[in-house]
């Protein structure tokens, strides 16, 4: 009530101005007071008094909107997924063309290599040919009468026992088939 008492409204704008500036007269200060409230200072005792709870009720959404509600959860939970998924996909996409160009440029290394190799290979052959036909080498030509013959070793023979009793498998035949 002091704060009703107390407070005078701020005079309302006036709807025409005058067209030449006027001198500004100051305002009395006693006439306007501030709309803030003012401060009361109470008694300890009266600051404790008993607070009352405000009786709280359970508001239970309506079933659309907890249908909605778990809607926009799962799709969120889906769309996760999703966007996990193919950035997996996509990774791999990047990956994988990655690692066939390393793959294949080792392949090209070595199927070079192998090359050079056969290359040379042929060429030490071609040299080891060339030496051996000097006659400075002491290699003769191939004579069947000073080839050695060697016996065949002995390979000892193992015995495999037969099985005491012979089972004899007959065919189940049935007038029905029994699979396709």
């Amino acid at each position: 009530m002091t704060a009703e008492r107390d407070y005078f409204p701020t005079p309302p704008p006036t709807r025409y101005r005058s067209r030449r500036r006027q001198k500004a007269t100051p305002t009395p200060t006693h006439r306007y007071q501030s709309v803030a409230p003012k401060t009361v200072t109470r008694n300890p005792s009266q600051s404790r008094s008993k607070v009352t709870p405000l009786p709280t009720q359970s508001k239970r959404l309506p079933l659309a909107l907890q249908f909605l509600l778990l809607v926009q959860k799962g799709s969120t939970s889906f769309t996760c997924g999703l966007v996990a998924i193919t950035l997996g996909v996509y990774a791999w996409t990047v990956y994988a063309p990655t690692l066939w160009s390393q793959e294949f440029s080792r392949l090209k290394t070595l199927q070079r290599n192998e090359r050079q190799l056969a290359a040379t290979n042929e060429s030490l052959k071609h040299t080891m040919a060339e030496q051996a036909e000097l006659p400075t080498a002491g290699l003769t030509p191939p004579n069947p009468y000073k080839s050695i013959f060697l016996s065949p070793a002995e390979v000892p023979v193992i015995e495999i026992s037969e099985p005491t009793q012979k089972i004899e498998i007959t065919p189940i035949i049935t007038e029905t088939p029994v699979a396709y």
